[in-house]
């Protein structure tokens, strides 16, 4: 049987038994040595979706927004899309995220600037390319995690915020990029999503008048008792300012907020990866390789 007829057949068998190739192939082409990471674009959003998006938005931050630090670490490694997937499900209101630059200029999500502390590999994150951020497995994996998950794109993040209408506070790690990062949150639409932006690295962006930055009243006493947390949360509702957290739940059972349901993560958010390069192997595939 040909090559290509042999890989079209699989991919159908493989769509009729539910586990079709994953998003970012093409009718089941996978590239040759490639890992399963994120998207590195922005996806299309209809007007609807986004006048909707941009209501919920508004809503979120007339209330007491409630903002999760790098995730809910406790159900999936820290600062990743199943963290922020999750922090959302628990009722908060936004995110916090840290964004770097790759050695090929992929703007992805990871906190420290050495690998040790959050992976099983050594040695400073700059000098790796997204695709081998993407071989990098996490060392811890609390609760139900697992060491599946990966550092995201920023692109990836945005979109799933666009998702969720979450708030997002930016913490940017290096210099010199906050210019890609401005560009990205045009392509998103996302800039009234942005409540915060810490005072480094960021300068240009802290200066845009699109901009329109909440204050924090602080850290959420989350092992405090239910009556000391509900105060706390009343002052910070009460002068109009926003709380941090590692984990929403205790913050939202006591100020009496009803979780939402859990959503699944939007399958579009993932893409392969091969190791020349994503941008290279799309301009690699024919028109009629399958």
């Amino acid at each position: 049987m040909p090559l290509c007829r042999f890989a079209l057949v699989v991919a159908l068998i493989a769509a009729v038994a539910g586990c079709a190739s994953p998003p970012g192939s093409v009718l089941g082409y996978v590239p040759p040595g490639s890992i399963l990471g994120y998207i590195d674009e922005i996806p299309p959003e209809s007007a609807e979706a986004r006048a909707h998006r941009h209501s919920l938005i508004a809503a979120r931050r007339a209330g007491l927004p409630i903002i999760v630090h790098r995730g809910v670490s406790r159900i999936a490694p820290e600062n990743t899309v199943e963290a922020y997937a999750a922090a959302m499900d628990c009722g908060a209101d936004g995110i916090e995220i840290d964004i770097r630059r790759s050695r090929d200029g992929v703007l992805y999500l990871f906190h420290d600037d050495d690998l040790e502390r959050l992976s099983n590999a050594t040695g400073p994150v700059s000098r790796l390319s997204y695709f081998e951020l993407l071989r990098v497995t996490p060392k811890e994996a609390d609760g139900p995690a697992t060491r599946e998950p990966r550092p995201p794109t920023l692109a990836a993040v945005l979109a799933l915020a666009r998702d969720r209408a979450a708030l997002l506070h930016l913490d940017i790690k290096e210099a010199g990029i906050e210019d890609d990062i401005a560009a990205m949150l045009d392509q998103a639409d996302v800039w009234d999503h942005v409540v915060e932006v810490n005072d480094y690295n960021a300068d240009r962006i802290r200066s845009d008048r699109r901009l329109k930055l909440m204050p924090y009243k602080g850290w959420v006493p989350e092992d405090a008792d239910p009556p000391t947390l509900r105060a706390f949360l009343d002052d910070a509702e009460r002068h109009h300012q926003m709380v941090i957290c590692d984990d929403p739940r205790p913050a939202v059972a006591a100020f009496g907020r009803a979780r939402p349901e859990r959503r699944p993560i939007p399958a579009d958010l993932r893409a392969w990866w091969p190791s020349k390069g994503r941008e290279r192997a799309v301009r690699d595939r024919s028109p009629g390789r399958s």
